[in-house]
């Protein structure tokens, strides 16, 4: 609601051509369908377009086997991303604080990320996501929303303890404050600052050496040069890696850590000959000069059978 009246304030000042988008989970029954109710009335008080779906992403979680936190993430921003392309707008606000990403960079330490996933929420994303609140605390958003006499609704799955988030929010960042440090969520918001500027130089530079390394490439294959590879900075080589992968694999979903590391020590380590298997059908091969990122068109376990038999098939006469 604060991000709402903020760019209502703003609109007449900078030509902005606004609309509400609300995407109802399906998960809080009765509560879900007021939240709902709620934003298309203020929505209409003040003249906005409202569009509105409905979702069973408790469903969909359990289809597509990932945490219905994860699930309902990208169900938000899939629907986000096709209201703005249907009814034509460029950017899409989101109302992240700076407790949110104080939030988002302590779960970070706890799974072990690396400086990119501690960097946190950033303030747009490819120049289309938005967040206008990120420097913002809590705490003054709600004094924001008090002088505007404007009501809001608390969302009840925000003390749901099963949530690592909740957690983090409820428990363990008041326990920081009180015990260790009064300025935690500050602090984190801080580091997650400096390694997002580090993390957009160091991401430049991977792609310069992603573009040294590339041999060739195919439509469902890259080829990457073991010499040049080996020669980069240690920092460089897991960043050209992903690289590689995310060209070939559009993405680098259940792409983890430990994938990379593998992949490293076959470039490194390994036989002319080897190849390891990654998540979506994705396979590495190694030859003498270099390694080949492919996206193989079947089951990889379906092709490992069907090799291992073509090896044993006698020669024709």
């Amino acid at each position: 609601m604060a991000l709402a009246r903020v760019m209502i304030c703003l609109a007449p000042d900078l030509d902005l051509r606004l609309c509400l988008a609300h995407l109802n989970h399906g998960l809080r029954g009765m509560n879900a369908d007021q939240d709902q109710v709620f934003t298309k009335k203020f929505a209409a008080m003040h003249g906005l377009p409202f569009f509105c779906e409905q979702m069973d992403v408790a469903a969909l979680a359990k289809q597509a086997r990932t945490s219905v936190e994860e699930t309902g993430r990208n169900a938000r921003y899939d629907f986000f991303a096709r209201m703005a392309a249907t009814h034509g707008y460029t950017r899409i606000a989101t109302g992240h604080t700076r407790d949110d990403n104080a939030e988002q960079v302590l779960m970070g330490l706890l799974r072990g990320s690396g400086s990119k996933g501690l960097a946190g929420i950033p303030p747009s994303r490819n120049h289309r996501f938005i967040r206008p609140l990120i420097n913002r605390s809590r705490t003054e958003i709600l004094a924001f929303l008090r002088d505007l006499d404007q009501t809001y609704i608390m969302d009840d799955s925000n003390q749901d303890p099963a949530f690592l988030r909740n957690r983090v929010r409820n428990h363990l960042i008041p326990l920081l404050e009180n015990d260790y440090n009064p300025g935690i969520k500050q602090g984190l918001h801080r580091v997650s600052r400096i390694l997002h500027d580090e993390n957009l130089f160091l991401a430049s530079h991977a792609s310069l050496a992603f573009d040294s390394c590339l041999n060739k490439k195919e439509s469902s294959a890259i080829y990457l040069s073991i010499h040049k590879m080996l020669a980069l900075h240690p920092a460089l080589i897991p960043r050209v890696l992903r690289c590689g992968i995310r060209t070939v694999k559009s993405n680098l979903r259940q792409i983890t850590y430990e994938h990379i590391l593998a992949v490293q020590d076959l470039v490194s380590r390994a036989e002319s000959g080897k190849h390891l298997d990654l998540p979506d059908r994705i396979r590495v091969y190694k030859t003498r000069h270099q390694i080949c990122i492919k996206k193989e068109t079947m089951d990889l376990r379906r092709l490992g059978r069907l090799q291992k038999q073509a090896k044993r098939l006698p020669p024709e006469a």
